[in-house]
């Protein structure tokens, strides 16, 4: 088994396909099945079913299924399903559903799990998100003067989102099923705190929007969330298209922006 650099999802593909680990730096990823991947700088990679990650420096893994996350010095890593993360370092971990923690002392774990779940060592944190103020201040999105926030939404390249509901930049726009806090799924415009944390929801997607929405307009569903890193909205006063990576606005705008 020998270990080959790749800077491209295809890349990274033909190299799992030939049963070599492979190493990614600085781009997004998404790995499958027995993948193994090794993981530095600022990478991103969503490892899903029975892969193998080994993440360095700053980079973020989202491991689904029964996939096995080694974290170091300052990786993030958020285990869903009865993924295994051994996490090191000053390393952050979000542990969700039924996955399995084992943590350094200086590690925060972010615990988000039902009964089958287990963290051993670390910060043991268990978040408080139960109002709108609250989420905000969770995930640490600025409230302006005017009452308004920025968040982000997943699309394609034709600014639609995953179920067909289109997002035009420069524009407005307003959800046609709004139903308040009746449902967490469903009855709104889903938005989420950063473009990365909308990819999760939309893999597919090619493209982020940057959407201006007042406070008043926003809502979480029924207690306890399944899905705490999405919020949804009324009504959107605005819609950017921006960088995936630093959340910028992109150069080149479109309709009246």
């Amino acid at each position: 088994m020998q270990r080959k650099e790749a800077s491209t999802q295809a890349e990274l593909d033909t190299i799992v396909a030939a049963g070599d680990i492979a190493i990614v730096r600085l781009g997004y990823f998404c790995v499958r099945e027995s993948s193994h991947v090794v993981a530095r700088g600022s990478s991103h990679v969503e490892a899903w079913e029975s892969s193998h990650v080994v993440a360095w420096e700053s980079s973020h893994v989202v491991a689904w299924g029964s996939s096995h996350v080694v974290a170091r010095e300052s990786s993030h890593v958020e285990a869903w399903g009865s993924s295994h993360v051994v996490a090191r370092g000053s390393s952050h971990v979000e542990a969700w559903g039924s996955s399995h923690v084992v943590a350094s002392k200086y590690v925060s774990v972010a615990i988000f799990q039902d009964k089958k779940g287990k963290v051993i060592g670390g910060i043991q944190i268990v978040p408080d998100y139960s109002t709108v103020k609250k989420w905000l201040d969770y995930q640490g999105v600025p409230v302006a003067k005017d009452r308004a926030v920025v968040l982000y939404k997943a699309v394609t390249d034709t600014f639609h989102s995953g179920h067909g509901f289109l997002y035009t930049p420069g524009t407005t726009t307003t959800a046609p099923d709004w139903d308040g806090e009746k449902r967490e799924c469903g009855g709104g415009l889903h938005l989420c705190p950063s473009p990365a944390q909308a990819k999760v929801f939309h893999p597919e997607a090619t493209k982020f929007l940057a959407c201006t929405v007042a406070v008043e307009d926003l809502a979480l569903g029924p207690m306890p969330l399944q899905y705490p890193n999405k919020i949804k909205a009324r009504h959107i006063g605005k819609i950017v298209e921006v960088d995936y990576f630093t959340g910028n606005a992109r150069k080149e705008q479109h309709a009246d922006g």
